[in-house]
């Protein structure tokens, strides 16, 4: 590490010392997401049920961006600045799905919340499961760091608490709850229906295919050649109806340079959960969107022409084609998969699959955490 970035870091722990004259505010909480970007994943819908309960949160938001849109009554800081110190040594709780470094001084009373942003089906290997982690002592570090200053992971899978304690190092309490994120996607999903379809002017009547692949190591995008045409065809041949087709890439990935005619490019979007809540066929390959859109019960086909290539790069926890979810390697394979995809075989094998993991998501997630963090601090 550069002297100039350690000197950072010291400076911010200072900071936190300095800033520890001044109480505690019993109701400020603040929050990030993704080390900085905006108004999004499971800090969002935790943040969302605080406001709607009416209890007077002074809620502020770490972000790396200014011109990121909150909803109002919710403060933003800039990442790393005096002010995004200050606000975190005198908040009563915070609320990440990621972790913190070393140079983040919590305080005794203070609340800290770790979401995490991984779900139900364990797929990639992560942490010191990770063999690119295994001889990483900075990571090392980090997960001895997070161990002493959490005080409450949540999980949305037996599975994933199990691999949490393993690979985060991680020797604390672990709440069964579900994730926040996804309540919208358990139940009455018309809201979200109706919002996707009003932004980009779909009719109400027509269905949605999203297409939600994920990154390539270099940024390859060879390995994006689904055949927008020959599917959309395919699934309205299959299941009636109108049909369009959406596609969000991974927000890296310059997505200019694949414009398509026939697809509604929806990168920008940014809360992909209300993307899925308002689709009806999701099409991806090793993302963890696959175990979420999975709630709603509506199909999802994996186009995974380089899967073992990838899984050998990344290295899972479960046998990839064991998953209740049709593989193709070539576009000919995906048009297969669905002319023949039978829907009731296919809910029978999800329902087993998600049993087998011990997903739990029951719509009140959010609900749940925002209880225990008031009794703990309010």
């Amino acid at each position: 590490m550069k002297l100039k970035e350690r000197l950072k870091e010291y400076k911010i722990a200072i900071l936190y010392y300095v800033y520890r004259k001044n109480p505690i505010c019993s109701h400020k909480a603040v929050f990030c997401n993704y080390n900085g970007k905006g108004f999004g994943c499971n800090p969002k819908y935790i943040a969302l049920e605080m406001m709607k309960r009416n209890k007077n949160w002074d809620i502020v938001w770490i972000v790396k961006n200014a011109e990121e849109q909150f909803p109002n009554g919710i403060r933003t800081v800039m990442w790393d600045s005096k002010e995004a110190i200050y606000e975190l040594a005198t908040a009563a709780v915070w609320v990440d799905n990621q972790r913190k470094l070393w140079y983040h001084r919590k305080r005794k009373k203070q609340f800290f919340l770790e979401t995490w942003h991984g779900a139900g089906i364990p797929m990639k290997k992560i942490g010191a499961d990770n063999p690119n982690n295994y001889h990483n002592k900075p990571y090392k570090h980090t997960s001895l760091h997070m161990n002493k200053i959490v005080n409450l992971m949540i999980s949305n899978s037996m599975a994933c608490t199990q691999i949490f304690h393993r690979a985060f190092l991680y020797k604390g309490k672990i709440l069964n709850c579900g994730y926040p994120r996804n309540d919208i996607l358990v139940g009455n999903r018309y809201k979200y229906r109706q919002l996707i379809r009003e932004k980009y002017g779909i009719s109400i009547d027509t269905n949605i295919i999203l297409y939600a692949p994920t990154y390539r190591n270099g940024r390859k995008l060879d390995k994006y050649n689904l055949d927008y045409d020959r599917v959309l065809n395919a699934v309205q041949n299959k299941f009636g109806g109108k049909w369009v087709a959406m596609l969000r890439f991974h927000p890296t990935i310059n997505n200019l340079t694949l414009q398509q005619n026939n697809i509604i490019n929806v990168t920008d979007y940014s809360d992909m959960q209300e993307l899925m809540a308002g689709s009806d066929l999701l099409i991806s390959d090793y993302s963890s969107v696959i175990t979420e859109f999975a709630l709603t019960e509506q199909p999802v086909f994996l186009y995974s022409e380089d899967v073992d290539e990838y899984v050998n790069e990344r290295d899972f926890y479960i046998n990839y084609f064991s998953l209740p979810f049709p593989i193709a390697q070539n576009n000919e394979e995906m048009i297969d998969n669905i002319n023949n995809f039978e829907y009731r075989d296919y809910i029978r094998e999800l329902k087993l699959c998600l049993e087998q993991y011990g997903v739990i998501e029951h719509g009140n997630a959010a609900s749940t955490v925002v209880d225990i963090i008031e009794n703990n601090v309010v």
